[in-house]
């Protein structure tokens, strides 16, 4: 009986991907706090797609250099082969929002001191139609900026980081997915609200949810050579989905 029990306890610490989440005899982890729907502290087994797998030549791993808060970060690096197609390499939140729901992401990014500013989108997170699948609104660095557009009709200029390579750069998105005037769009640059965009249909253009990604993607590459360097690294911390800005925003947990 005694064996039993142990073995109980120890598949009672696996997560569905067989991750182990408490050490055995340790505490079970903390419950999110009220309003917070998902959030990871910088380690790609926090991820409902863990093992991940990058396309081609692609890394996701964890590092303790860069790293926002906790000592730990994740790196995800992609590394042009000649060849055409996609270069993910990217965690990804099954079910993030539903339509009708109003939520917040954020993360924090990390550019490299040594990054090249080239004319060429690099994805940092997006959100894709679960059902059917496929890409809806990404936000990505291109020249000196954040921007963000893809099929969702949404496209804009969060702001420019020319100054921000070498730092971590702070960044919250609300997703109010609403038909009519109901929606909104709304992005926050390192505590400074910078896209509005309210009173507006916003919604997926298939399915009933999405799925949030963060890691690298770089568009460019899928049918030409590279503007800048053939191989790119960005570091994400400190990521959560939450009911509001507060919570949400990575200096505040």
């Amino acid at each position: 009986m005694k064996r039993q029990t142990r073995i109980t306890v120890l598949l009672a610490g696996l997560t569905a991907a067989g991750v182990l989440t408490a050490p055995p005899g340790g505490a079970a982890p903390a419950a999110l706090p009220a309003g917070v729907i998902f959030q990871d502290t910088g380690t790609v087994q926090g991820w409902s797609n863990y093992p991940q797998k990058p396309q081609k030549q692609g890394v996701l791993r964890n590092v303790s250099s860069p790293a926002y808060k906790g000592g730990n970060a994740i790196e995800a690096r992609q590394t042009y082969v000649e060849q055409t197609g996609g270069y993910h390499s990217e965690t990804i939140q099954e079910r993030a929002q539903l339509v009708g729901q109003d939520r917040y992401y954020g993360q924090a990014i990390y550019l490299p001191a040594n990054w090249q500013w080239h004319n060429e989108n690099v994805t940092f997170q997006q959100w894709s139609p679960e059902d059917p699948e496929g890409p809806w609104e990404l936000m990505f660095v291109q020249n000196d900026e954040i921007r963000f557009g893809g099929s969702g009709g949404l496209s804009g200029v969060v702001g420019k980081i020319t100054s921000l390579r070498g730092t971590w750069i702070r960044i919250v998105t609300r997703i109010k997915f609403g038909g009519g005037t109901s929606g909104a769009f709304e992005v926050w640059l390192n505590g400074t609200k910078r896209v509005s965009l309210t009173n507006r249909a916003v919604l997926p253009h298939d399915g009933s949810s999405v799925r949030w990604s963060s890691g690298i993607y770089c568009t460019g590459w899928r049918n030409d050579a590279p503007l800048g360097p053939w191989t790119l690294s960005i570091y994400h911390d400190q990521a959560r989905i939450a009911t509001t800005y507060q919570l949400a925003e990575p200096a505040n947990w």
